[in-house]
Order: C-alpha cells, then structure tokens, then sequence
C-alpha cells in the first residue's frame, strides 16, 4: 500500500508539471554563450515552469508523504519492524530481573515482546498461547522460572538464558546460549588474594554439576596461591559432616551455586550457621547472600551482563555465529563485611577496601 501511494502521488506530480522541464534545467546551464539579455529570458520562462512545484496542492503531497510512510511502518507492514525476540522474564519485581530486563532493553534498540511471568509461572495456558502467537525467533529468558517455561512451551527457539540460579543443573540443547550469574573461579581467587592476604586454604562442597568447575578452581587457585579443597556430595546426602570437615581444615568456606549444596533456604542457612559457630568466613557470589551473613561477595554485574545479552541476541537475529554458547560475566562488584572479617580476626588489605562497592552492615 504504501508503495501505491507514493506511485499515486508521482503520477499527480507529473500530470500537472511541464514533462520538459528535465530537459530545459539543464539547457540553462550550457547558455553563458548567449547574450545576457536572452539567458535571463529563458532563466526566467525555466523558473516560471518549477513554480508548480510550490502550488498548494504539491505541498501537501509532499509533507503528507513522510507521515504515511511513518503510519506504514510503525504498523509493522517492514519485516525488518516485526518483534523477533520475546523477553521472558521471572519475576519483573524482583531487582536485579528488573535491572537485567531494563538495561537490555536500553542496548539491544529493535523492538520486544516483554512477558513477565511473575506469581503466574505454573499457569502454562497463557503463557503457550501468548508464545505460540508471538513466534518468536528468540527468547531472552531472565530467571530459572523463565527458562524452565520457554524450554517447555518454545523448544525449537533459540534462547538466552541468564541469572538462573544454579542454571548447571538445566538442560541445554544447541540453540541454548547462557550468560553464567558468577563469576569465573580465577577472578573470584584473585579478590581473595588481594582482599586477604592471609588466606592460604579455601574449602568447597560441590556435587557432580561442577565437577569440571572445581578441578578448574583448584587448578587455578595454584596460579594465585590459594589451595582449594573440596569434598563432592550427593543429593540426599548429610552435608553436616562434609561441610563440619571442610571448615575444621580450611581459612574459608567458599559457597558456590550447586544445586545439591544449595537445595533449599534451609539447607543454605544450615551452612552460614555451622560457619558461624566455627568462626570462619563465607565468601559467597550473590548479594542475597548478604542477609545470610556471607563475609565476602564477588558478584557479576547486572548492567555489563545485559549488554554481553544484547550483543548475543543482535548476532544471533543476524545469523552470526556465537563460539562460546556459555559466557562468563564480563564485570563484577564486590560486597564485604567488615565487622564479620574483623570478628573473625581476619586481615584485610587496606589498599583494597576503595575497590569494594558495598559495604554489607
């Protein structure tokens, strides 16, 4: 329709204007051999033929023309127009999800479809019917709810999944790309080195999901001088006595999101009690656990991970190719209690304390 419009206008355009006017224009140009008196004739008979182009009815033409072409494709008749992503989110109340959603939305500039999912994530009905009708050749899934959801209702979809906690324990196929909530083990050992001085051990408790993390972890805590330690778990297992052993031999509990260790808020608040009763820090990688009495958090920062979120999803909507399917947080922020680490007896290396960006009272 809109090309028939602009066909409509260039036909009135025409019907009314002098079809010689192409070829006189630039006749005026050639004339500087005439004399003056018959070039200023001929100018002005040229000028007389393009005053047409300042009737009323020309105007209006042409300023209408940009406006119908806005109503065109703010309607969606351009594909290039049309939402390809939905973005589903967990819970939109919840601040980092919000955060994630907002500052995507702030770098990724084509238009979405936002679904938050909120208190109504077993309700599938909606949720089917809203994804089927949307098509959607991507989903940004914000949460473990929202991935659990998408992968269920839009498999054949290409999804990025992020800020799902323990998202290890999920299943992934070849179009599933992650964004991982923490930070990498090295970057992690390297603010403990610097932070503490005085710590030489680390203790973990992990299941059979981060297996490949914590032989990684200890290899690299070589590099930084710190020893990791770790006894592997089962579900189901007593983590009393593991976890009783690990802290007896360690300077440092380090709580990393397993999916066994951390089954349920009981189990997380068991494991902050037992280390507290021994005096012995829990350097954890989420500020929630702050509230827990964690002593030390290295956390990925939201905003950079919503813009790693938004470059994947450009490349992926442009059929570029992604070689790591799961990514590492490319920044990071850093909690510490200092009345915990004081109590503990814990040294602190003072030229690191302007590095931390919140101080957890």
């Amino acid at each position: 329709m809109l090309v028939l419009f602009i066909s409509g206008v260039s036909r009135f355009i025409l019907k009314h204007c002098d079809t010689d006017i192409k070829n006189k224009i630039p006749q005026i140009n050639n004339l500087q051999l005439f004399e003056i008196r018959e070039k200023k004739t001929l100018k002005k008979n040229a000028e007389s033929k393009i005053c047409n182009f300042k009737k009323p009815w020309f105007l209006l033409a042409l300023a209408l023309l940009p406006f119908v072409s806005g109503l065109f494709f703010a309607n969606g008749i351009s594909a290039d127009d049309q939402p390809r992503i939905l973005i589903l989110n967990s819970n939109l109340s919840v601040k980092k999800y919000f955060i994630m959603q907002s500052q995507f939305k702030k770098k990724f500039k084509n238009p979405t479809v936002d679904i938050d999912i909120g208190s109504k994530w077993q309700e599938e009905g909606w949720l089917e019917k809203t994804i089927r009708k949307q098509n959607p050749e991507l989903i940004f899934c914000i949460g473990s709810k929202a991935y659990i959801q998408a992968n269920k209702l839009a498999k054949d979809a290409k999804m990025i999944f992020s800020l799902g906690i323990n998202w290890r324990r999920f299943p992934r196929t070849e179009k599933t790309y992650v964004i991982s909530p923490e930070s990498p083990p090295l970057t992690q050992l390297m603010m403990y080195r610097y932070f503490f001085p005085d710590i030489k051990k680390v203790g973990v408790l992990y299941s059979k999901d981060n297996l490949e993390w914590f032989n990684l972890a200890k290899s690299q805590g070589k590099e930084v001088g710190i020893a990791v330690t770790g006894t592997l778990v089962e579900k189901g297992q007593a983590l009393k006595g593991p976890l009783m052993e690990t802290l007896q031999t360690t300077d440092a509990f380090w709580l990393i999101p397993d999916p066994v260790l951390l089954s349920s808020t009981k189990q997380a608040e068991e494991i902050f009690k037992l280390a507290a009763n021994m005096k012995k820090p829990v350097f954890a990688y989420d500020k929630v656990y702050a509230r827990f009495g964690a002593s030390f958090i290295v956390s990925a920062d939201i905003p950079t991970m919503a813009g790693q979120a938004a470059r994947m999803a450009s490349k992926l909507l442009n059929q570029k190719k992604i070689r790591n399917k799961v990514q590492d947080p490319a920044g990071s922020n850093i909690a510490i209690n200092l009345e915990k680490i004081e109590k503990y007896g814990i040294k602190v290396n003072p030229k690191a304390i302007s590095s931390v960006n919140e101080i957890i009272e």
